[in-house]
């Protein structure tokens, strides 16, 4: 599964999908690109206090991913239990939020 990003064609900057100006130059001039939504673990922490609409997945994880790309985003995690640098890649889209699990090597 793939990550949606722009790219600023002014000055490369990467940015997540719903901006509409580059966050570095000011340039509207973006193209949309595919990322590969492979990564790192950068941080996390795990929820067992869990809004209503989440209660039956508690206890789970929520996930800050470095992305090979450049692009840092936060999404949940799938599994037992994870590390900070783990390697992980994008499974799926839930609820507007992307899932990610263990990279098997």
């Amino acid at each position: 599964m793939t990550i949606t990003a722009k790219y600023c064609n002014n000055c490369n900057y990467i940015l997540h999908a719903d901006k509409n100006h580059c966050a570095s130059c000011f340039s509207d001039d973006l193209e949309t690109k595919e990322l590969k939504g492979l990564g790192e673990v950068y941080s996390y922490t795990k929820i067992h206090a869990a809004p209503k609409d989440y209660a039956d997945i508690a206890p789970y994880y929520i996930v800050l991913i470095d992305l090979d790309e450049g692009l840092r985003i936060t999404g949940r995690y799938i599994g037992e239990s994870v590390e900070i640098n783990q390697k992980v890649k994008v499974d799926n889209v839930d609820k507007n939020a992307y899932i990610f699990k263990a990279l098997e090597e």
